[in-house]
């Protein structure tokens, strides 16, 4: 019924009103047999519901009747009847289970109440029932003292009076105590060993006796034992009742089982993994001794290594495993698709078969110096893939060593950078070009200045600054727009672009102005000459948006060393001297 309160399963509930059944039989026998005269009919058709062997079911009544009234009887059956009564309220708070969990709406603080209940119930039923078996005993005792010279058939009878109550009443007085003597023989193995849980149990699921081990890996003590609250049918899983069951078969047939895995439950409520094999005791079907290993560490190691199998094969990031001579033994899907390579293709191989030659071999020491030292290192590379396709990758490499401190393998994490890069480059364009013409910004061109006179300074060169001012663009903005305006930026950018070299930079300073940088001019006449050229293809008319459009040119110019030697000095210069010539009215 508790099994049922939680997972509301049909079976449970049909098989808790069977076991109800059960027990009400051996109610009814006993009731009829205290009538006046015993109803023996009504008795035996009792006992038969309450699923006892019809070959005792004879014995019993007659022991029944003859034997009720000496005071170890009468205390038995008042223990009896006061289990009958809780058998009676444990079925009212069945019924009450069974109410919530078919209506409509569950409280679940009522049916949480109720398992404690029925919990409590159950726990004062296995008391009743352990001083029932223990009234039992000490008449059987009575009898073996007292009745010593009866037949052996009165002392029959009174061991199937015994297997009435509980079945587990010891079947042959005349073999107490060689089984008392087995018992405590047993006990002792159980209590030294240490290295594997040990268990006496009986097919019915009761366990008589545990060691240390056995109880601490469940949690229970022996204090639960005693009192016979540990079955190991009800802290088994149903998910294992079919192996058990197999067990079982087994065991009755060959007198012993194959070990097999199952799931015991904790005493707080989880399911501990372990290994079992069991054995019936010597010319016994109802005992035997069982074995139990815990699996729980076994267990997460094996999670533990599916986990890792699972990281390592869906892992977004390429993953790399070789061997101290650095060569590959596993590598992940996720890098074979970046790299393009078969698994096939690089077990077994080096590394280096992703090398691109772009890394240094200065590089290549340094990453080794710091593994080495570190036990690790993590950086920038750039690996070639099987097409040849250059691969941006951020690279993480880690030992692993055993026990002894030796390398037994390298792990590498690669992470494929392409957009990254690509996104670093876009951001380092945009921060040092002109949005509108793409053309070098004020930023670039005075870092390109300052490095072109420390390079003319070294080699004794000289180069010049160009400043380009149009004339007659602010009335196209104001005619034509905007966007006119900004094609037209754009055309004059191509064509200054055109009408230089490629080591020279051109440059939009913002608006209508622009600049060029000329490195290694010969002398002024050459400077002349390129700024003519480039303010004659500026002047050339523009077909913009099917306008015809003419604009023009003021132009001045710095050389290095001789209109100065550092970048404020050539840019105030040649901007002086384009503001004169704007001033005069000349192009140039």
């Amino acid at each position: 019924m508790t099994q049922y309160s939680y997972n509301h399963a049909e079976a449970d509930y049909l098989a808790y009103l069977e076991a109800l059944e059960i027990i009400s039989g051996d109610s009814k026998a006993r009731t009829a047999l205290f009538q006046f005269p015993p109803d023996k009919q009504a008795a035996r058709e009792g006992f038969l519901q309450g699923q006892n062997h019809p070959d005792d079911i004879d014995t019993m009544i007659h022991f029944f009747i003859q034997f009720h009234r000496i005071s170890y009887m009468r205390e038995a059956i008042d223990i009896w009847q006061s289990a009958d009564k809780k058998i009676d309220a444990l079925n009212v708070i069945g019924e009450q289970i069974r109410n919530e969990m078919t209506g409509s709406r569950r409280d679940s603080e009522k049916i949480a109440d109720l398992r404690r209940r029925l919990r409590q119930l159950n726990n004062e039923l296995h008391e009743l029932e352990n001083q029932f078996s223990l009234k039992l005993s000490e008449g059987a005792r009575w009898v073996k003292l007292i009745t010593w010279q009866i037949s052996v058939l009165i002392l029959t009878i009174f061991v199937g009076m015994g297997l009435l109550v509980s079945r587990q009443i010891i079947k042959s007085i005349e073999k107490f105590e060689k089984q008392l003597a087995l018992s405590e023989s047993r006990f002792r193995s159980l209590k030294e060993s240490n290295t594997i849980g040990i268990i006496s149990w009986r097919l019915d699921g009761m366990i008589d006796e545990a060691n240390d081990l056995f109880l601490n890996m469940l949690g229970f003590v022996q204090a639960d034992i005693e009192k016979g609250a540990v079955n190991w049918r009800d802290i088994t899983p149903t998910e294992f009742h079919a192996k058990d069951q197999q067990a079982i078969d087994e065991l009755l047939i060959q007198g012993r089982c194959e070990p097999y895995e199952k799931a015991l439950i904790h005493k707080q409520g989880y399911w501990v993994p372990v290994y079992i094999g069991a054995a019936l005791l010597s010319s016994n079907r109802e005992q035997g001794i069982a074995y139990v290993m815990d699996l729980s560490e076994r267990k997460k190691a094996e999670q533990q290594l599916k986990l890792s199998a699972t990281v390592f094969d869906f892992s977004s990031e390429g993953i790399m495993i070789t061997d101290p001579s650095l060569r590959i033994v596993s590598v992940n899907q996720t890098l074979c698709k970046m790299t393009g390579y078969d698994q096939e293709e690089l077990l077994g191989k080096p590394p280096s078969i992703l090398q691109s030659g772009y890394i240094s071999t200065e590089q290549y020491k340094y990453m080794w110096d710091s593994l080495n030292q570190n036990g690790q290192w993590q950086g920038d590379i750039v690996d070639r893939t099987k097409n040849g396709a250059l691969l941006p990758m951020r690279i993480s490499i880690s030992q692993v060593k055993d026990s002894d401190n030796q390398i037994t393998h390298y792990v590498a994490i690669l992470s494929d950078i392409s957009e990254r890069k690509a996104e670093e480059e876009h951001l380092r364009h945009i921060a040092h070009h002109d949005p509108l013409t793409d053309l070098p910004n004020r930023i670039l061109f005075n870092d390109r200045l300052e490095r072109a006179i420390k390079k003319a300074a070294r080699s004794n060169t000289s180069l010049a600054v160009l400043f380009l001012d149009l004339d007659k663009f602010k009335p196209v903005n104001d005619l034509f727009g905007h966007k006119t305006g900004d094609r037209l930026l754009q055309s004059v950018a191509h064509r200054i672009a055109r009408s230089v070299r490629e080591t020279d930079t051109v440059t939009r300073l913002g608006g209508d102005e622009f600049a060029i940088l000329l490195e290694d001019v010969t002398d002024s006449e050459m400077v002349d000459k390129i700024l003519k050229h480039t303010v004659d293809v500026i002047r050339k008319t523009y077909f913009i948006d099917d306008r015809m459009i003419d604009i023009g040119v003021s132009a001045g110019m710095s050389i290095y060393p001789n209109d100065g030697t550092d970048i404020k000095t050539l840019l105030d210069r040649a901007d002086k001297a384009m503001y004169e010539n704007k001033k005069n009215g000349n192009g140039s």
